[in-house]
């Protein structure tokens, strides 16, 4: 009897639950959580028929939906501020920022509730731990950032083109990451982070040191050996496509006052003929090194070996090779002989 009375009161007690008016802040949009502050907490009401776990997702996905909605305007607002920080125009055009939310572990479910057949759940996003999250997560990037750019600057200054594109290249690539997570760090804290302002500096120095040595920069592109048909238009044309400077003159033959900007291609064609049973083949290679005029950094490219073939006329053959040396293929090796030079936009 005693073990009957104690079911029936929690029978009672259950019913009388889901029977009760949910609170408001279940079913209105506009009804704050009293524990849950908009001004501290980013939240979200989920609601299923399903289950009490898919009212969870549903509530959580709330939330980030939230953030992302968030993030196409906090990334076009760090774009204005990226440019009032003095930058130009034309350095911060070449600003791609591209962010999403992945940290969903963040989101906590905090309560739920069930009446006649449906689930609810509400979840929460703590703003300042959050924030406090991705500023310890981003920490290592920052400090490699700052070390990496100040060596960019450092090189720069002394004429180091080789130290310069490799601290650049560093320092770019982890700006795509950093850029990303202060844009989301503003989504979520509803505010720029006490870092961004110092790192955006450091960033459109960087970008504007970047610009400084891509307008400068001349590449000497110097065919090793004739008879390559259009092999030279082809490396000088490859050049200007990576929106760099080409002309024809090799690291000897300039001033010593523009060293520092200068790099030489060399571009070495190979060929090879012979007559086999099937009759006239001839095999095609080309090899590009680009040397820093400076010193110290170089790179090497290679356009694969192409065949060419014809029953008895060797001229052909070899036409019918060279005819393979494509634009695209002459385009990926200039790229690759120079991204150890130069910083190469990816």
């Amino acid at each position: 009897m005693k073990l009957r009375a104690v079911a029936l009161g929690c029978l009672m007690a259950a019913c009388g639950g889901a029977r009760g008016p949910l609170p408001a802040y279940f079913t209105a949009v506009q009804a704050g959580h009293p524990s849950y502050p908009d001004a501290r907490f980013i939240t979200g009401v989920g609601l299923s028929s399903a289950s009490a776990a898919d009212a969870d997702t549903r509530a959580r996905e709330n939330v980030a939906l939230q953030i992302s909605t968030r993030l196409e305007s906090e990334t076009s607002s760090f774009q204005r501020f990226t440019t009032q920080t003095g930058t130009s125009e034309t350095v911060t055009s070449r600003v791609s920022v591209r962010t999403s939310f992945d940290r969903a572990e963040l989101i906590r479910v905090v309560e739920r509730a069930e009446q006649e057949g449906v689930f609810y759940a509400y979840a929460v996003l703590d703003r300042a731990a959050a924030d406090r999250e991705l500023a310890s997560a981003m920490g290592a990037d920052l400090t490699t950032f700052q070390a990496a750019a100040e060596t960019a600057r450092k090189a720069r200054a002394g004429q180091e083109a080789g130290a310069f594109a490799i601290a650049a290249t560093e320092a770019t690539k982890i700006r795509q990451r950093m850029d990303s997570v202060f844009v989301v760090r503003r989504a979520i804290a509803g505010h720029p982070a006490a870092e961004e302002k110092e790192y955006v500096g450091l960033r459109n120095q960087l970008l504007a040191l970047v610009e400084e040595a891509r307008a400068r920069r001349v590449v000497g592109v110097v065919l090793k050996s004739g008879g390559a048909g259009p092999l030279s238009d082809l490396a000088l044309n490859a050049v200007k496509r990576l929106g760099l400077r080409p002309d024809m003159a090799a690291c000897a033959t300039r001033e010593r006052k523009d060293l520092s900007d200068s790099t030489e291609l060399d571009v070495t064609p190979e060929e090879k003929c012979t007559e086999g049973s099937l009759g006239e083949r001839c095999e095609v290679v080309v090899r590009l090194v680009a040397q820093a005029c400076s010193g110290g950094a170089s790179g090497a490219g290679t356009v694969t070996v192409v065949r060419g073939a014809h029953p008895s006329d060797r001229e052909k053959a070899r036409r019918l090779a060279w005819d393979k040396v494509t634009v695209q293929a002459v385009e990926a090796a200039v790229r690759d002989a120079l991204k150890g030079t130069i910083l190469i936009e990816e």
